[in-house]
């Protein structure tokens, strides 16, 4: 009687082990639950620091374009406001006057605000919504237990399908190869603290045209007021093809408002 009762209680000991195991090890639950409860609209003031450098071609016939600009923006439920200071708009006449004289100048301040998206900008003051959006292709492999800058987290690791980097179904067609991996670190209550996602990919175009491309992107996240923002992003992409060849980098930084007061009063 006594050997049954030490049997049930070793039983009863590792199904809660295994029950205790799996509550935590659950991530993606705890992220989508995390994701529903910042998805906010709280006001939020912020600057938009934007920076890239491209090199491009073969040899000696190596170009090199650049951008960088600063926007500031406001989102609220009434909307999102871009506004562009003085120094911007000067900045952009002047080199729009440049170009018209010569179309091989760099213009940093204008390729940045081209490159500046509505939709990027909503997703990164908005990230919760853009997170949900990434999960919905992604194929979850595992989570692992890591050390984040000091603190216990979780690394979810997902796999991505060729559709959930190229939308487009015609062009999907010309990929032979592809590999898309997609990591999001969570810290114990599902809150998302950085994201990385890297493809590399080949394919071609009738007989001629070649392309590979290999690119990286990373995102860091902080929950302010009921929300969830993108504060920081950076990517690496290395592109090649049948005539030239191109490194590129860059980043874009959110710096809120009370990051920016906060600087302003130590200095």
């Amino acid at each position: 009687m006594l050997i049954e009762k030490r049997i049930g209680l070793f039983f009863m000991f590792c199904g809660l082990s295994v029950l205790s195991v799996n509550s935590y090890a659950d991530g993606l639950t705890d992220l989508n639950q995390a994701l529903k409860q910042l998805n906010g609209n709280s006001p939020i003031k912020a600057t938009l620091e934007t920076s890239y450098s491209q090199k491009r071609g073969r040899k000696k016939e190596i170009k090199v374009t650049s951008g960088f600009a600063q926007v500031n923006l406001m989102d609220a439920p009434s909307g999102l406001q871009v506004t562009y200071s003085n120094e911007t708009l000067i900045k952009l006449e002047h080199e729009r006057n440049e170009k018209e004289t010569n179309e091989e100048v760099n213009t940093p301040t204008l390729n940045a605000i081209n490159d500046i998206e509505a939709t990027e900008l909503s997703s990164m003051l908005s990230a919760a919504s853009n997170l949900k959006r990434s999960l919905i292709k992604a194929k979850f492999v595992n989570e692992e237990n890591i050390l984040f800058e000091g603190k216990k987290a979780r690394i979810l690791h997902f796999d991505l399908p060729l559709e959930a980097i190229i939308t487009n179904k015609e062009v999907r067609g010309y990929v032979n190869d592809f590999n898309g991996k997609y990591n999001i670190t969570i810290d114990d209550d599902g809150v998302p603290l950085q994201s990385e996602l890297s493809f590399d990919g080949k394919g071609s175009i009738y007989l001629f045209f070649k392309l590979s491309i290999n690119q990286s992107r990373k995102y860091y996240y902080r929950v302010v007021d009921d929300r969830l923002v993108n504060f920081r992003q950076e990517f690496e992409r290395k592109q090649k093809s049948t005539w030239d060849k191109r490194d590129s980098s860059g980043y874009k930084v959110l710096r809120l408002e009370d990051d920016i007061e906060t600087l302003a009063y130590e200095h």
